[in-house]
């Protein structure tokens, strides 16, 4: 409104145009007292909301410790590091699987010809350890050695094999039969 647009109100007009102002004027300066003590006051009620419902999820779980720690009692108890291999450095690691694995072929009658150490793999938290073996033995035997290998404590897995035939011809076949028969050449 324009200045003689208020001179041609009436004076009742004029108060109440006046009076609206008033109003408008003290809304205006609420709003710019009280806004920012409203938004922070939102801010906090935010953040203590956020903080109690934080304590309460610590609390939850502060309350499981209890039965936590029996769990894990339970975990030392079985002794769990007796599945893996005693050393830590890859390359004493790596002659301890040797010694585990040259055990289990001496003892189920196989002959180790070569043994090499291959190189350490990190698998997530655990590291990989590997040994590559050639060696001599009949069938039964090796049925025994792959057991003995993937049953014993620490787990050792067998990655792959390949077989071949240690004789062929009827050579092979006689000495395969003596075998059988626990003969040996000469006897």
């Amino acid at each position: 409104m324009t200045p003689l647009a208020i001179a041609r109100l009436t004076p009742l007009q004029q108060r109440a145009v006046a009076i609206a102002l008033l109003v408008l004027a003290v809304i205006a300066g609420l709003a710019i007292l009280l806004g920012p003590i409203l938004y922070l006051h939102r801010h906090y009620d935010l953040a203590i909301a956020d903080s109690a419902d934080r304590l309460a999820r610590y609390r939850r779980v502060a309350a499981q410790a209890p039965e936590l720690k029996r769990a894990l009692d339970a975990m030392k108890e079985r002794d769990s590091k007796r599945f893996f291999l005693k050393n830590t450095a890859p390359n004493l690691a790596s002659a301890e699987l040797q010694e585990i694995v040259k055990g289990a072929i001496e003892a189920n009658g196989g002959r180790i010809t070569t043994s090499q150490n291959t190189t350490a793999r990190e698998d997530g938290r655990f590291r990989q350890i590997g040994v590559n073996v050639q060696f001599f033995a009949n069938t039964p035997s090796l049925q025994r050695i792959l057991t003995a290998l993937e049953s014993q404590a620490p787990y050792c897995v067998v990655d792959s094999v390949t077989v071949r035939p240690l004789r062929s011809g009827a050579r092979g076949q006689r000495a395969a039969r003596r075998e059988r028969l626990g003969l040996r050449r000469g006897e």
